[in-house]
């Protein structure tokens, strides 16, 4: 999908997400859900020809101001006004290449930080190392191969994968969220979209869940992995990006106590 119309379809759909009634608009003989173009435009204070130009991905000259208004127009999260600013504006900061080769004080901090487990992801989600623990308390990656070694595929097209994570449906939008949001931030995009072009092929859950251009961003949070035995296991988790590796991401999780 192009970035026009990424553009489009995330302002469409935030768009229908608001009710007119919030601000005082009528609600009944509609033809469509949430607000009008010319509603946004008029709340947001620019006109009506140039938001619908925008809405579709046209080539116009734009303003940080005009983009904040209407973020404030449409409700839209800190997460979801940057991802607005990044597909409009252009990416606001570019991060060389991932590299594979790791420095080496990285993977002594990830193995150090056994009994628990850590791992070192990519932007795009390729994971890069992890240590005993997360192999075996939340997945062994080098029974796969080298290739399929990202979080959005294996939760997508991994069937051992799939069956270890605890309400699946909610963390793989959360992931397909955060995946979207590091897209539309980063300037090497081949790495990504390699990741979007197989699983477009391959997973109809993926194709789904990718048109909700929902964005959001892994900084901390929750995970539930259910063991061999069965059981779930319940960690909170902290992404912390590597400094001087711009896109390298050392994840951290800690068991909940009684999990």
């Amino acid at each position: 999908m192009s970035r026009n119309q990424d553009v489009k379809y995330f302002l469409t759909r935030r768009r229908e997400a608001v009710s007119p009634a919030e601000y005082g608009f009528a609600t009944t003989g509609r033809r469509v859900k949430g607000l009008r173009r010319e509603e946004v435009a008029q709340l947001a204070a620019v006109s009506v020809s140039w938001y619908t130009w925008l809405e579709q991905g046209r080539s116009i000259s734009i303003s940080h101001g005009a983009l904040q208004r209407i973020a404030r127009v449409l409700k839209l999260s800190p997460v979801e006004q940057d991802y607005l600013e990044d597909i409009v504006l252009g990416h606001r900061h570019s991060p060389a290449r991932t590299s594979r080769q790791l420095p080496e004080e990285v993977i002594a901090m990830v193995d150090a930080l056994n009994p628990h487990p850590a791992f070192v992801r990519s932007a795009n989600m390729d994971i890069l190392y992890w240590n005993e623990a997360a192999k075996n308390e939340i997945f062994d990656w080098s029974a796969v191969e080298a290739n399929d070694r990202n979080s959005l595929k294996l939760m997508f097209i991994n069937s051992d994968y799939r069956k270890i994570i605890h309400d699946w449906d909610t963390a793989a939008k959360h992931t397909i969220s955060a995946f979207r949001s590091n897209y539309a931030a980063g300037k090497q995009t081949e790495e990504f979209e390699a990741v979007i072009s197989t699983l477009d092929q391959q997973s109809a859950d993926f194709r789904r869940m990718w048109n909700y251009h929902d964005v959001s961003k892994i900084g901390t949070g929750n995970k539930a992995i259910i063991g061999k035995d069965g059981n779930i296991s319940r960690y909170t988790y902290t992404s912390l990006e590597v400094e001087n590796l711009p896109g390298v991401f050392v994840l951290f999780y800690l068991k909940t106590p009684g999990s």
